[in-house]
Order: C-alpha cells, then sequence, then structure tokens
C-alpha cells in the first residue's frame, strides 16, 4: 500500500511541475508558446461597438465612447492570444476614470502590460455618420458625411488604415463642409479593406459602422496634397497627381482673409502628373488661399492653405 502512495505522489508531482510555471525539472516541462498579446478591447454596450485602437509597440489601447458616457464602471470583452489570460479579466467591470492596466500572461508565463485609456467624445468633436459606397477603386471619388468635420481654421484629415498591415492612407482631394467631404483614394492604395479616421487638428475619431474595401485600380484624376506650403512670387507652384488630362488648366485661388478671387492658368505635362503655375510678381500678396484646380471647368479642391508673400 505504502509503495502505490508513493507512486501517486509522484504522479501528482510531476503533474504539478508541468502545469506550472516554475523553472524545475525544465527537462519535464513541454515548449509552452510566448505569445501575449491583447488582440481586442471592445465595449459592446455601445452602438456602434466602441472598438479599442491597439499600439502593440507601445502596449497602449485607447477606446472613445460616445457623449456624457459614465466610465465609472465600464465593462469590456478582451480577447488574447490562444493559451494566454488576461488580468483583470475579460467581462468584468472596471473604472476607467484614470487608465487601467491590463496583464497578459503567456502559456510560458512570460508577462505583458498593456495601459488602456477610454477617452469620452466632446461635443464637438467631429463624427463620421456614414460613407457614401462601401466599395471603390483607386482615383474613384465619394462622400464622407458627418458631423464637426471642419471648424474656424482647423486641418482636416480623413486616412485609411488597412485592416491587416495597419498602414495608413492619406485620402485626397478633400472639398469640405461641416457635414461632408468628397475625398478620393489615391493612386497607390492596394486593393484591401479599410478602415476610415478622421483628424481634426490631431483629434482622431474612427468610422467603425462599416469598411470599405478598395477593389483595384482606376483612371479618374487624382491630385495630390501639396507637400510645399509657402511660396514667395515668382516661384514655380507645382501641383502633382495621376491620370490628369485636360486641354485647359486653371488653378483658383480663394483668399482666406478678404480680397479678390484670383484665377490664373496654368501648364499641365504630357505625363498628366504635374500642372505648374508661375507666380506672378504682381500677384497680391501677402495672403493665405485656399486652391482649386480646374480641368477644363472640373473642380477639384485642395484641402491645405497655402501662403503666398512678396518676398
Amino acid at each position: 500500500m505504502k509503495k502505490y502512495f508513493n507512486t501517486f505522489n509522484l504522479i501528482i508531482f510531476v503533474a504539478f511541475v508541468l502545469s506550472s510555471c516554475s523553472s524545475e525539472l525544465p527537462e519535464l516541462k513541454a515548449t509552452k508558446s510566448s505569445q501575449k498579446e491583447i488582440l481586442t478591447f471592445k465595449f459592446l454596450d455601445f452602438n456602434p461597438v466602441a472598438d479599442g485602437d491597439i499600439d502593440t509597440t507601445l502596449r497602449k489601447i485607447k477606446v472613445r465612447v460616445p457623449l456624457s458616457t459614465k466610465v465609472a464602471a465600464l465593462i469590456p470583452t478582451i480577447t488574447v492570444s490562444s493559451q494566454a489570460t488576461v488580468f483583470p479579466t475579460s467581462l468584468v467591470a472596471q473604472n476607467f476614470t484614470k487608465p487601467v492596466t491590463y496583464m497578459v500572461t503567456a502559456a510560458d508565463c512570460t508577462k505583458r502590460a498593456f495601459e488602456v485609456t477610454v477617452e469620452v467624445a466632446l461635443a464637438t468633436d467631429p463624427e463620421i455618420t456614414g460613407i457614401e459606397t462601401l466599395s471603390a477603386r483607386t482615383t474613384d471619388t465619394f462622400f464622407i458625411y458627418g458631423k464637426n468635420l471642419t471648424r474656424g481654421g482647423a486641418l482636416t484629415r480623413f486616412f485609411l488604415t488597412n485592416k491587416i498591415t495597419g498602414k495608413t492612407y492619406d485620402l485626397s482631394n478633400v472639398s469640405l463642409s461641416a457635414t461632408q467631404a468628397k475625398v478620393q483614394i489615391p493612386y497607390d492604395v492596394p486593393v484591401g479593406i479599410y478602415s476610415i479616421t478622421i483628424d481634426v487638428n490631431g483629434r482622431q475619431v474612427k468610422y467603425r459602422q462599416l469598411n470599405l474595401t478598395v477593389l483595384g485600380t482606376g483612371t479618374r484624376p487624382i491630385i495630390d496634397r501639396m507637400t510645399i506650403l509657402a511660396y514667395i512670387r515668382g516661384q514655380d507652384l507645382i501641383i502633382t497627381g495621376k491620370n490628369l488630362k485636360a486641354t485647359k488648366v486653371q488653378i483658383k485661388f480663394q483668399p482666406q482673409l478678404g480680397g479678390t478671387i484670383q484665377t490664373k492658368d496654368a501648364i499641365l505635362n504630357a505625363d498628366g502628373t504635374e500642372i505648374k503655375y508661375k507666380i506672378e510678381t504682381t500677384f497680391p500678396a501677402p495672403n493665405r488661399w485656399t486652391l482649386t484646380v480646374l480641368l477644363d471647368g472640373v473642380a477639384f479642391v485642395l484641402p491645405d492653405l497655402v501662403s503666398i508673400t512678396a518676398k
């Protein structure tokens, strides 16, 4: 009987060693996964679902919740790497008035901490309420609808984020009002599924209800965002793009702070990739201008203000 008892105790001991994080008897331990990521972090009680933006490099997660949300007892739904565990656990209410640290433990007992911050939307925050289409080709244009899409002299950007690679692409040719924006998909965006984000003066809001599918390459004209936004008289103002075709090209200058609209003839190169206008020495200056490119009368509004000075 004693022999059987000792054998039973030995089996229990070995099982404990194999299932624990102890460094004892490593030769008895099977190789265990070291994966310890938070894959998704969501609050399901909102419509649309409040889905966390996860930065795996900085190990930070940001979740934006609707206006006036009480954050003292929010219940997250969390998924982690296979075989890993997380503490505090999923579906347990937490007080998010301050950042909360979640610790993920891999099967091999290594750990990784993630800091979760919850932001409550402001009444003045930009908001995307809808998009005109769910699929498009590069160089296609479509409308984004929303609220507070621009305020005063705010710098507003829309961009796509690939759902697989995480790479972002600016949506170009923004024609913008407070409630809608006409945007164009750049020609270098690969086929894939993308989320849409709006950034107003650095405050970002992601549209979470629907994704945009980029199907392939289109042939419509596209004009890039300008990389040079300050000029002096006598310089060449150059606008680049793709698939630009027209027999008559003009640039319309709309002054920001009073003055007369200036419409100037410009030159399009043979490749359809560059528009050039040499700023006249008599051009009204100084001022900041909104630029609109006219290709045979079809308008393409550039999103950035351009300044022109006398010297």
